[in-house]
């Protein structure tokens, strides 16, 4: 993984390159990295760090212009970071920052031939599907300018979501399509009676003493899944494809390291004709692939925490053309 520490080792080269360079040249150099790792997604945060240095004069303002105007909290970190020798960043205030319509200003507010500036995109929803690039700029107080333009980053279909909780006996049940988990009063009320995928429930063993914990079915499983609970009459008996895994962690949804991520090609090309309508033994950290009846949404759920009835959980969800 990338870090600001590349930038600083970087900006060392930098002036030196520049202090070796023919005098006629521009005194002034940048580039930057990209933080951010992940899958470009709507709502999601793509992090920069981009870096200038000027042998003749001091650095005057730097700017970022995109391609689609990001959504709100886009713009630059006023300060400037470094690592100390603990390893930890330290940032120092050297700039005031703005940002109205594509494009995001920094102006430097102290004397500084060389900074770090962190940038932050937060992709909006029109960029969904789309690709987004960047155009870094920076000038310095003798009226010099550089320019890097970054690749274009491909935006994913898919929509994500943190922190869904199930509970066993009351919000139970969950609609792929809203991505949300209702009782069975909100299901009726809202008239989501035929939109409900998925129904949490936990018991120590089935009918069967099998071991079952902490589980989830369809609202069309056969009986014996549902371990005495009941789908109002009203419910359409959806019968979702759900296939377990126990392997795969995506780290947007889980936030561990080694960064994994599930990508729109990983559900667009996703076969779960072969799959169950249910899940038991659900424990942390594993997850699930799933199908809506109907074929109309695939989604990857990953379960942070699976305890006392309840069961906590991210989504991934990409709307099948």
């Amino acid at each position: 993984m990338k870090t600001i520490k590349h930038i600083v080792l970087f900006l060392g080269i930098l002036i030196s390159g520049i202090s070796c360079s023919d005098e006629t040249a521009s005194s002034l150099r940048d580039d930057y990295i990209m933080k951010t790792i992940a899958p470009a997604m709507v709502g999601e945060t793509l992090e920069f760090a981009y870096a200038m240095g000027a042998l003749d004069g001091v650095l005057a303002s730097v700017t970022a212009e995109v391609n689609i105007i990001g959504a709100p909290g886009t713009g630059f970190n006023p300060n400037s970071f470094h690592v100390d020798s603990r390893g930890n960043d330290i940032g120092v205030l050297v700039a005031d920052t703005s940002t109205e319509s594509n494009i995001s200003r920094a102006v430097f507010s102290i004397d500084t031939t060389a900074a770090t500036l962190r940038f932050n995109y937060v992709v909006p929803e029109e960029a969904r599907g789309q690709s987004v690039y960047i155009t870094f700029e920076a000038e310095s107080t003798l009226g010099e300018k550089v320019s890097t333009t970054t690749p274009k980053y491909p935006v994913s279909k898919m929509d994500i979501k943190r922190g869904i909780v199930m509970t066993d006996n009351d919000v139970c049940f969950f609609s792929i399509e809203t991505m949300k988990s209702y009782t069975a009063a909100e299901v009726e009320a809202q008239g989501l009676t035929d939109k409900i995928d998925l129904m949490y429930l936990y018991d120590a063993l089935n009918s069967d003493g099998i071991i079952y914990g902490h589980a989830l079915v369809s609202p069309g499983s056969d009986e014996k899944y549902l371990n005495s609970r009941i789908i109002p009459a009203s419910f359409s008996l959806n019968k979702t494809r759900i296939q377990k895994q126990v392997f795969i962690r995506d780290m947007q949804l889980s936030g561990t390291i080694p960064a994994n991520f599930v990508d729109d090609i990983d559900l667009e090309t996703l076969d779960l004709s072969n799959s169950l309508d249910f899940i038991l033994g659900i424990s942390n950290t594993n997850s699930a692939f799933i199908e809506t009846a109907d074929g109309k949404y695939r989604a990857y759920l990953f379960f942070n925490e699976a305890k006392r009835r309840t069961l906590t959980f991210g989504i991934k969800r990409l709307e099948m053309q």
